[in-house]
């Protein structure tokens, strides 16, 4: 990250990749963040981050799933959302252009040993939702929208083209 604090009207842009995890339950993996440095504060998020200097999305969503749940050779799927957004961290804002990727997982032991310093400060727990939970829920997961986008994943519609799903 920046040295210097980064105002809203100017954002680092920052590319980035995401996965999204399912089991053999159609259960969703969600990392739970809580931190001051973001709005809001308390957030429920996908796995991944940011994309490294010489990495491509694909490397970025297998090392930032490996980093933040442990689980690695896993047979990454297809890009099937892109998001862009504008978001604080402390004094720093970054303009996140991030690509989705389904993946899916049989069972898996999750640990968070690997994480870097900003993630062990402010990640406080996993959950795998399944997709009445996230229906019925008033959490904030990131995208907004996450249980109808991920409903047509789950029905097996994945689409041709990624789809741009916004907050």
């Amino acid at each position: 990250m920046a040295d210097v604090p980064v105002p809203a009207s100017q954002p680092v842009i920052r590319p980035g990749a995401r996965v999204i995890l399912l089991d053999r339950d159609d259960r969703l993996l969600l990392l739970r963040t809580e931190t001051e440095k973001t709005d809001p504060p308390v957030l429920w998020i996908t796995p991944g981050g940011a994309v490294e200097d010489g990495e491509t999305h694909e490397q970025a969503a297998r090392r930032e799933l490996w980093e933040e749940t442990g689980i690695e050779h896993l047979d990454l799927g297809p890009c099937v959302w892109t998001r862009q957004n504008i978001w604080r961290w402390g004094e720093f804002y970054y303009d996140s252009r991030e690509r989705y990727y389904l993946a899916r997982v049989d069972s898996a032991d999750l640990t968070a040993e690997r994480m870097l310093v900003d993630e062990i400060l402010t990640f406080t727990g996993f959950k795998w939702w399944t997709l009445d939970e996230l229906a019925a829920s008033d959490e904030f997961f990131v995208p907004r929208s996450l249980a109808s986008l991920i409903a047509p994943l789950l029905a097996g519609e994945v689409p041709a083209e990624p789809i741009e799903v916004g907050e």
